[in-house]
């Protein structure tokens, strides 16, 4: 299972979490003790990465522009949620002890206060680390990235000799991350869809479905990610 000269490890793994809701009516819990289970699931994943050498950033899809359209009760449940994992995970050993430095993109502006505090906190807080990284996508949409770019070029706050594809990546929410590209994009759920997570970055992205709702994945999961990504070549369209 770990990295060796015969099995070939992605070094940034994204993934779209899906199937929480889908967990809560399957198994009869609430919506807030279901997603507190796909939120344990979050940190079991990072502990499973982290036995991968090679894997060294992981980017979760934790909350998109469209889930903002949700009901208010379901909103206030992952709110009050993410202020407990984030609130947490300020003195998480798993965060501290493996240096993981914690990012998060999308538009702090549509987030509650109270979170975008926490955020803040833990970015300031990992700052200096650089063995993991570990980035949350929340309030976060691929299409609205883009226009965020092209913002910043437009009123200079990011300066290019001259606009490529490459240049892209440094007016992206990404683009403080050493590898933006992801290797593999895993979804769990069963659907086979990006969603709009990471447009611009996934264009030659290894595509993982996998059938298991979020909360229901377990330590093989990933070790068949590895070896279904070892098991693909990759042309980036040569």
């Amino acid at each position: 299972m770990w990295g060796s000269a015969s099995v070939k490890v992605p070094t940034h793994i994204a993934i779209i979490p899906d199937g929480n809701r889908r967990y809560a009516k399957k198994t009869g819990l609430d919506f807030y003790h279901a997603y507190r289970r796909g939120v344990e699931k979050v940190r079991s994943f990072l502990t499973w990465a982290l036995e991968y050498r090679e894997i060294k950033n992981v980017t979760f899809f934790a909350l998109s522009t469209e889930n903002l359209q949700r009901s208010r009760l379901e909103l206030e449940i992952l709110f009050r949620i993410f202020e407990e994992e984030f609130r947490r995970t300020l003195e998480d050993p798993l965060i501290h002890e493996n240096k993981v430095r914690m990012r998060f993109i999308g538009d702090r502006s549509i987030v509650p206060g109270r979170i975008a505090k926490f955020m803040e906190e833990l970015e300031s807080l990992t700052r200096n680390y650089s063995n993991y990284h570990l980035t949350f996508a929340l309030g976060y949409g691929g299409r609205a990235e883009v226009v965020r770019c092209i913002k910043r070029i437009l009123t200079g706050e990011v300066k290019m000799a001259e606009i490529t594809e490459e240049s892209l990546f440094q007016c992206l929410d990404t683009r403080d991350l050493p590898n933006p590209e992801p290797d593999v994009v895993l979804r769990t759920g069963g659907e086979k869809r990006l969603s709009n997570f990471l447009l611009y970055q996934s264009a030659y992205s290894e595509l993982i479905f996998l059938d298991k709702l979020w909360p229901e994945i377990e330590k093989e999961d990933l070790a068949y990610v590895v070896e279904e990504y070892s098991r693909r070549q990759r042309r980036f369209g040569r």
